[in-house]
């Protein structure tokens, strides 16, 4: 379900700040307008300095850049070793607004870090990031019946990250994300779209019999 990818995806960009496709996913869910402009300005920051998506981000909102070693060349052409921090390039094609939402977005994913860095629990960190983005409030807020359900939905992977932290005391983020994988590859039922549909009932009704790896396997056994 959407709402359970975005969740999580949340939780993949705080625990590898380098996910550029979970990154993108969330820049504006819930809204804050950062649309395709933005995004695009963001990613072709990306490519002309050869970083990832989450750097362009940081870059945007005006993080100072850590000490690392790399070559510019002198103005006789000649290729000179640079060391240090300081001021990261400026990102172009981007609109006053969406620099300051650009900022607030690093802001709350540098937030949802430091809780790692300190030893908060999975569940706690989800709290913050459904919270702190706004996305509950957004669904909380809404009339339509189906963001009823999703909150639902959430609540229960709030459950699945209590019982997490409660079954694995010494658990990381890092480790509940790769449960969630293993989980929702085991979840994977072969599609049927090859069969007619009178034919697609019958296999449903009489079961079928799922394979897995045993890469898939490990960690539910």
């Amino acid at each position: 379900r959407r709402e359970i990818k975005d969740a999580i995806a949340y939780l993949r960009a705080v625990d590898n700040p380098d996910d550029d496709v979970n990154l993108r996913r969330i820049l504006n869910v819930p809204k804050r307008g950062l649309g395709d402009k933005a995004e695009g300005a963001l990613a072709e920051h990306a490519a002309r300095y050869s970083v990832s998506f989450g750097q362009a981000v940081a870059d945007a909102a005006g993080a100072p850049r850590e000490a690392q070693t790399g070559e510019t060349e002198n103005t006789d052409g000649q290729a000179t070793s640079t060391t240090g921090a300081g001021e990261p390039p400026e990102v172009e094609g981007l609109t006053t607004r969406a620099r300051n939402q650009v900022r607030g977005f690093h802001e709350l994913l540098t937030t949802l870090r430091h809780m790692v860095t300190a030893g908060d629990g999975v569940a706690d960190v989800l709290d913050s990031a459904l919270d702190a983005s706004g996305y509950l409030a957004e669904l909380r807020a809404s009339d339509d019946p189906q963001d009823a359900t999703r909150v639902e939905n959430l609540a229960e992977l709030h459950s699945v990250a209590s019982d997490f932290q409660a079954a694995n005391p010494d658990g990381t983020l890092a480790d509940f994300l790769e449960r969630v994988s293993l989980v929702a590859d085991s979840d994977q039922l072969p599609p049927s779209a090859d069969l007619e549909d009178e034919e697609a009932r019958q296999v449903e009704e009489q079961g079928q019999i799922t394979l897995m790896t045993v890469h898939t396997a490990k960690g539910l056994e």
